[in-house]
Formats: structure tokens, C-alpha cells, sequence
């Protein structure tokens, strides 16, 4: 029997009572709207508020959400909260690695790219976007083209204004939507997702954009990430480019090429079917209930030296964290 998995969330009691009036996703939107919407900003809802939501309306597993560890469950907690909190020697904890480091004092790991995945770490892709709008299917041509997403650290190549007025070359609108609107691509042509020009494969970024792209029915135009080519085909159900102007011709010839249009569309859709809630909720069941429910039954098994391996770990991981926060404070006194 797979033991109760406790949903660790980085906000207030007040927060977590509002939580716990919460009955599905749906009802999430309905009664904390303020939270449904930081689900694609802020990782610990994403990964444990949104996980729980789902798979406590879907029923099958004994799920909870907190704020604090549990020590009679299997804890999933995001990676940069179990570098605040630390953990405890009496709580078995799954990191949720997200776009974050590895916390070696952790029991398992869950990443977002399959290069990160292998012993004690296991790929699961995210959630499709909640809510999510596809594309009008009533639209015609290409007209406007979108960046969803946070455009800060390093997510968007180049800026705002530069793929602005590269599209206005073409005759097409460049628009980055708020986030308060990240779910609705009703009104949008084709999707972007390049984070830089430099062939540079990303190996702990998600799919996450190109994914949603083909839930929407709306072309994709990536970069390089590995995430990418790991579940999509360049070429077949997105476009992958290495300059702006690849960019900008990629999607000129999709607003000439009406049948080019439909056929990104079309395999998209034949790909997105294996990431729908029902087939990632799947996946979270699988893990839980296999490789995880195991290695938290060894946890249990051997207490000693599981107590041992915290205290030794954790200890690595603090002189970690503190080599990373001088390296970052090197970087910015030198202007890099």
C-alpha cells in the first residue's frame, strides 16, 4: 500500500486554511484566484498545490497538503523551500528539483528534463497550463505571435523590443500577455520559446512551452533545449531556429503556407496527447506508488543510518548553498 504523500506548500497558515476549503482545480480558480494564478510562477504551487489538487479529486491516494513536513509520509517539497527549511532527519522528503539545484539530503528527486533523470531521480513533466484557451479555431492567418512566459532571467533571447520590431517586417504583432492571462491563446497565431541563439540545450529546462503549444493547436517556433527534441521532432510538429531572422522567415512562411500551418498543428496535436492531466497524472501515480514508495519503505528499514546520511548530507549541501551565494556575489560585483 502506498503510503500518504504530503504536499509541502511555502505559504502561511491563513493561506493553507484557504487551501483546505479547496476541493479540485476548478474550485481553486472559483475560490482562491490569487493562487490558481501564481500556479505558473511560483513552483512550489505548481508542483505540490496543483499535484495535490489533482490527485485529491481524482481520488486513488491518500494526498495532503501543509506547510510543514509530516513524518509519518512521503514529503514532496520544492527545491528552493527545502533549502530554507532544511529538512529533518525524521521526515522522508522528494525534491522537486524544478529549475533548481539537487539537495543531496533529499530521498528521491523529481526533474523536469530527462537528462537530469537516473538513480534516486525521476522525469515527470509538468502540468499542461490550467485552463487552458486553444486557439480560435475560427482565426485565419497569421496575424500575431506571442512570448508566454516570464521574460527575466534569461528565458527570452535577446528583448521585448527587438523581436517587436523584427515582426513588424512581416506584418505581424509581437506580444508578450500578462501573466493574469497565461491560459488563454485564443487570439494568438504562433507560440515562441527560445530562450538564446547559441545552440545551447538547456538540460534542466522543461518542454513546458512547446507542450502547451501543441494543447493549444497553435505552431511552435524553439530554440535548441533538449527538453524539446526529447518528446518533439524539428521540423515535424515545431520549428527549431538558431537567429531572429530564422525566426521571423519560420513564421512569414507559415502566414503564406497556410498547409505548412495545418500540418504543425496537426502533429502537435497527435503529440499532446501524451501529456493531457489524465496521462501525467498517470505518471505521478506510477512514481509514487513504484520507486518512491519503495525507497521510502528502505527509509523506514534502516533508521540509523538513514539519520547518518541526513546529518552528513546536509551538511555538504550548507557548504553548497554558501559556495553558490559567493559565486552569485562575485558575479554581480564584477558586472556579469
Amino acid at each position: 500500500m502506498t503510503p500518504a504523500v504530503n504536499f509541502v506548500v511555502d505559504r502561511s497558515s491563513e493561506q493553507l486554511a484557504r487551501l483546505r476549503a479547496v476541493s479540485s482545480m476548478d474550485d481553486c480558480f472559483e475560490r482562491a484566484p490569487d493562487l490558481a494564478a501564481g500556479m505558473s510562477a511560483h513552483g512550489d504551487l505548481c508542483w505540490c498545490l496543483q499535484t495535490y489538487l489533482i490527485l485529491a479529486e481524482q481520488g486513488g491516494l491518500n494526498v495532503r497538503c501543509s506547510n510543514t513536513l509530516h513524518r509519518d509520509a512521503i514529503n514532496i517539497v520544492h527545491s528552493a523551500h527545502l533549502a530554507r527549511i532544511g529538512g529533518s532527519a525524521d521526515a522522508f522528503v522528494v525534491c522537486a528539483r524544478a529549475d533548481f539545484p539537487a539537495r543531496r539530503w533529499a530521498h528521491h528527486h523529481l526533474v523536469q528534463n530527462r537528462l537530469q533523470a537516473g538513480a534516486g531521480a525521476t522525469y515527470l513533466p509538468l502540468w499542461p497550463q490550467p485552463r487552458l484557451r486553444k486557439r480560435n479555431p475560427e482565426r485565419r492567418g497569421v496575424e500575431r505571435v506571442a512570448y508566454v512566459g516570464q521574460t527575466f532571467n534569461g528565458n527570452l533571447a535577446l528583448n521585448e523590443s527587438k523581436w517587436r520590431q523584427a515582426f513588424e517586417g512581416v506584418g505581424v504583432d509581437f506580444v508578450v500577455p500578462d501573466p493574469s492571462v497565461w491560459n488563454d491563446v485564443s487570439e494568438l497565431d504562433v507560440l515562441i520559446g527560445v530562450r538564446s541563439f547559441d545552440r545551447r540545450t538547456y538540460p534542466g529546462k522543461p518542454p513546458s512551452k512547446l507542450v502547451n503549444a501543441w494543447l493549444a493547436e497553435a505552431p511552435f517556433v524553439g530554440g535548441f533545449d533538449s527538453a524539446y527534441a526529447q518528446v518533439g521532432t524539428p521540423g515535424a510538429d515545431y520549428i527549431r531556429v538558431e537567429t531572429l531572422e530564422d525566426a521571423v522567415a519560420a513564421v512569414d512562411r507559415l502566414k503564406r503556407w497556410p498547409q505548412d500551418y495545418r500540418r504543425f498543428v496537426a502533429n502537435g496535436v497527435a503529440r499532446g496527447r501524451a501529456f493531457t492531466r489524465e496521462r501525467v497524472s498517470a505518471l505521478w501515480v506510477e512514481a509514487l506508488s513504484g520507486e518512491i514508495a519503495e525507497r521510502y519503505d528502505q527509509w523506514l528499514r534502516r533508521e540509523e543510518f538513514e539519520r547518518a546520511r541526513f546529518h552528513v548530507l546536509r551538511g555538504i549541501g550548507r557548504v553548497e548553498g554558501r559556495s553558490r551565494a559567493a559565486a552569485r556575489r562575485i558575479r554581480s560585483a564584477l558586472g556579469a
